[in-house]
């Protein structure tokens, strides 16, 4: 059995088409950039974040219908935040992962804040539902979830669509494999796993034999999370760390 998937998973990744599997589908990594292309070769929307992007392909794969999008409550077209970052600022549609923002929840939470990924999806994910949010909403939220991490068996629920970033994390946490190893040589590691068939882990990776493995050219690459991993009309890297 074990060699039968070792085979399965060294298939290589299938073009992606109107006639592609469900399976073939979710089996195989794809960037933001080439699911777009595929939206608008076909008349699906672009817009939205990668999971959403995803589904709707799915969707289309599987009954040969364009989907409907469900419009939601949005933010007045255009709205900027005015003034001073305060905790009762509403964050707004031109909201960044900015100097500025960074400086604000330092001096609320302390110099050992960093954007995380948690933190990015909780606000997209409120403001994707039109429910107002404050900042103050989430200083509380990144406070929360720093209190999860302290437990050591705790993981953030990256979505599926960050799996770079979990791969990386994992890789990373592997000290005994990987200690003193550089987040370059985790990102040519994820460049291995994610051309073939089979789950994107860091535990697929190990199990396939794939860390023991010479690089091969479908391995190369610069290794870097895909710009926009999260959303497709915008978004910072700097907001995307676990």
């Amino acid at each position: 059995m074990a060699t039968e998937r070792k085979k399965a998973g060294a298939r290589q990744r299938v073009v992606l088409t109107p006639r592609t599997s469900l399976d073939d589908f979710r089996n195989f990594y794809w960037y933001l950039d080439e699911l777009v292309d595929f939206c608008r070769h076909h008349g699906l929307p672009t817009s939205g974040p990668k999971l959403k992007i995803v589904a709707r392909i799915e969707k289309f794969l599987k009954d040969g219908k364009v989907p409907v999008d469900v419009p939601v409550r949005k933010h007045p077209k255009g709205a900027k935040r005015r003034g001073p970052i305060t905790m009762r600022s509403r964050v707004t549609e031109d909201y960044k992962c900015d100097d500025e923002t960074r400086a604000f929840f330092k001096s609320v939470i302390g110099e050992h804040f960093h954007f995380t990924a948690h933190l990015q999806q909780f606000r997209r994910d409120k403001q994707g539902k039109g429910i107002p949010i404050t900042y103050g909403e989430l200083v509380r939220e990144w406070k929360s979830e720093r209190e999860k991490r302290k437990d050591k068996n705790y993981k953030s629920p990256l979505q599926r669509t960050w799996e770079y970033n979990r791969f990386v994390r994992d890789f990373m946490a592997d000290k005994a494999r990987n200690a003193g190893k550089s987040i370059s040589e985790a990102a040519h590691a994820w460049n291995r796993v994610r051309v073939h068939e089979g789950p994107r882990t860091y535990a697929e990776y190990v199990r396939a034999g794939m860390d023991t493995a010479r690089r091969t050219p479908d391995a190369a690459g610069s290794g870097e999370a895909e710009p926009g991993e999260g959303d497709a009309s915008a978004g910072s890297r700097r907001c995307l760390v676990p």
